[in-house]
């Protein structure tokens, strides 16, 4: 692994650029005043968002790899937000190896994270990062790294995660994968997928509630970020009571809709001695928070704060990234 730092700032291609993730990805990125073309496959979208914003656009599927030569020439970063992931992660990843581009996606699928992590070996040779997850795991990750420090010789973590805020139709496409990865939980450092569903009780402020086991993605990510060898991780939906119909978000509905909902990552750490610690996060619900997580990384990669090969949020940038998010209350018990 190598750590590349410069102070002059690269150029970013955004795929997917015109879903409701994406868009809200790419105003945030105006805002930021990152310099980026964006990309994708609808041709009509892609002319109007690029007349609003002013930038570039590259018309290509992800299984053209003219399309991605072109797309990536010049460019420091991608950043795919373009989900289902498993249709598009794959493709976009070789593309970044072959061209010599850092990638960055959003997706929350665990088998894509895993994905990511086989990519080492190439992406390392190439000089370049790969880093998946940077939507929800750009908290959630610093998030365990902090929790762990707390304890001596962390041993064992289990995450519990509350989620209100509504689903994006990529997402709800990419919730089926995410199920069917399995039950997978990290034992005595190895990966392994239980055979019947369990549940755990945890408390994040309104009483003892059940979660259910889900994994989350820290069974992959937070093993690269912290090591720790025994991980379980669980999930509660809280749909808000004004999200669109059924809970799923389309491109015409307004983020503004849901910025009172809320959020919670809770983390608790077991330490070889016995203690347990744990930390809990208090974050905006739904895309938001996911936009200003994503462009926070790619902001941090087109400086060239970056390290080779895979790696997790976490891994590359540490606890101290959560001090860099917006409205993300940390707690410490």
């Amino acid at each position: 692994m190598t750590t590349i730092s410069n102070t002059t700032q690269g150029k970013l291609l955004i795929y997917g650029a015109t879903g409701f993730t994406g868009s809200l990805v790419v105003h945030e990125a105006a805002r930021r005043g990152l310099d980026f073309d964006i990309a994708g496959r609808n041709k009509d979208k892609l002319a109007a968002l690029s007349a609003e914003l002013t930038v570039p656009y590259h018309v290509f599927s992800v299984d053209d790899i003219d399309g991605w030569e072109k797309g990536l020439e010049g460019k420091t970063a991608l950043l795919n937000i373009a989900g289902p992931f498993s249709q598009t992660a794959n493709q976009a990843m070789d593309a970044c190896i072959t061209f010599k581009v850092h990638y960055v996606d959003i997706t929350a699928e665990v088998d894509i994270y895993r994905l990511a992590e086989r990519k080492d070996a190439a992406a390392t040779a190439a000089g370049i990062m790969v880093m998946s997850g940077s939507g929800l795991f750009t908290t959630y990750d610093p998030l365990v790294v902090h929790t762990a420090q707390r304890v001596k010789n962390p041993v064992a973590l289990r995450v519990a995660f509350t989620y209100s805020g509504g689903f994006t139709p990529g997402s709800v496409a990419s919730s089926a994968n995410i199920i069917g990865a399995g039950l997978l939980v990290r034992k005595n450092g190895e990966l392994i997928k239980l055979s019947e569903a369990q549940s755990a009780s945890f408390d994040v402020g309104n009483g003892p509630e059940e979660f259910s086991l889900l994994p989350l993605g820290g069974v992959v990510l937070s093993f690269k970020s912290t090591g720790i060898p025994d991980i379980e991780e669980y999930f509660k939906l809280a749909l808000p009571a004004n999200s669109a119909k059924e809970g799923v978000l389309t491109e015409g509905h307004s983020p503004a809709d849901l910025t009172t909902e809320r959020s919670t990552i809770l983390i608790e750490v077991t330490g070889e001695d016995g203690t347990i610690v744990r930390s809990m996060a208090d974050m905006p619900a739904g895309y938001m928070p996911t936009a200003s997580s994503a462009v926070e990384i790619v902001s941090r990669v087109l400086n060239g704060s970056v390290k080779t090969g895979f790696q997790s949020p976490a891994s590359a940038y540490g606890a101290a990234l959560l001090t860099s998010l917006p409205v993300v209350n940390v707690t410490d018990f």
